[in-house]
């Protein structure tokens, strides 16, 4: 979906998922988080939750690349944490497989006709978040041990020798380099200040691109076809964006009648007027314009994901 919230979900799903169930933990473990701190802020292993995850499962030989770097960093970070004395659980790359995004307009007709928007989805990815079992261990810690728990893995942001990346729209991303996170991510890529660099960089390259897309005249004419369509079949909403909001949150596991009439319209719609085709190439376009602005982090990105491979696939071997 367009947008920022869960009436019209945005691009961060594509890029954000792998590390959104660590944001659950982020209340308590924190995993991974990165912060900008403000100016000047510079034992055993604790009681098992009451329920736990299923143990982390190796992905298949055809796996993307991405997975196997992801899985393989979690399955260290645990490592890590159970070295320091604490327990933490892998956090899935894809809870809920289903769940896809499209940033511009909706236009696959039967991802419309079973899931509509895909509210019914991301009510089961926030089910997933709740029950993520590092929150409840981190919860279950006494105060003390669940602030360590929280140093272990994420670190300290504000130290001297911690992690910067700038972003692409302005603003410093700060990590700890001697948490579990970052030490995970030093066995697999190496030079973590330059993974850091590349990898916060290009992973904020997706709201540079759809926001773009979105502003392209090209995409403006294309929605103008597209509100047309929507007319006439009885839909009167200025662009994707407006109609996918006014869809109301899921109350059940259902998807609503009312919502999947609208998503096959909208997919219907994309298909008859080329929106679909055109949002895609004007993705295409921008995605090359975008990187061509951060060449270096883009180059490094790939280089320090290459080299990591054979590394993530042995960890993945020895579970």
């Amino acid at each position: 979906m367009a947008g920022g919230s869960r009436r019209s979900r945005s691009w961060w799903y594509a890029v954000a998922v792998p590390a959104v169930l660590a944001v659950a933990v982020g209340g308590a473990l924190g995993a991974g988080r990165d912060t900008t701190p403000p100016p000047g802020d510079h034992g055993a292993a604790g009681p098992q939750p009451a329920a736990t995850a299923p143990a982390s499962a190796a992905p298949a030989g055809s796996a993307p690349a991405a997975e196997v770097l992801h899985t393989a960093t979690q399955l260290l970070i645990r490592d890590c944490m159970r070295r320091r004395g604490f327990r933490y659980w892998p956090v899935p790359w894809r809870p809920v497989p289903e769940l896809r995004e499209f940033p511009y307009v909706l236009d696959d007709v039967s991802y419309a006709r079973r899931y509509g928007y895909g509210g019914v989805l991301e009510r089961r990815f926030q089910a997933a978040m709740a029950a993520d079992p590092n929150a409840r261990y981190a919860r279950e810690l006494p105060p003390e041990r669940g602030a360590a728990a929280v140093r272990a893995v994420n670190g300290d942001p504000g130290e001297p020798d911690a992690l910067r990346a700038t972003l692409p729209a302005g603003g410093v991303l700060r990590r700890s380099s001697r948490s579990c996170t970052s030490e995970a991510e030093r066995h697999l890529y190496g030079d973590l200040p330059a993974w850091y660099r590349a990898a916060r960089t290009t992973d904020n390259l997706a709201g540079l691109r759809v926001g773009r897309v979105l502003a392209d005249p090209r995409y403006a004419a294309g929605v103008t076809a597209w509100r047309r369509c929507m007319r006439a079949a009885g839909h009167e909403y200025a662009d994707p964006a407006a109609a996918r909001a006014s869809v109301p949150e899921p109350a059940s596991d259902t998807v609503p009648a009312g919502e999947v009439r609208l998503a096959v319209a909208e997919a219907t719609c994309a298909a008859e007027t080329g929106l679909g085709g055109l949002a895609r190439r004007l993705d295409a376009e921008h995605r090359r314009a975008v990187e061509r602005q951060f060449p270096t982090e883009v180059a490094d990105r790939l280089r320090l994901e290459g080299a990591a491979l054979p590394r993530a696939r042995a960890v993945l071997a020895g579970g």
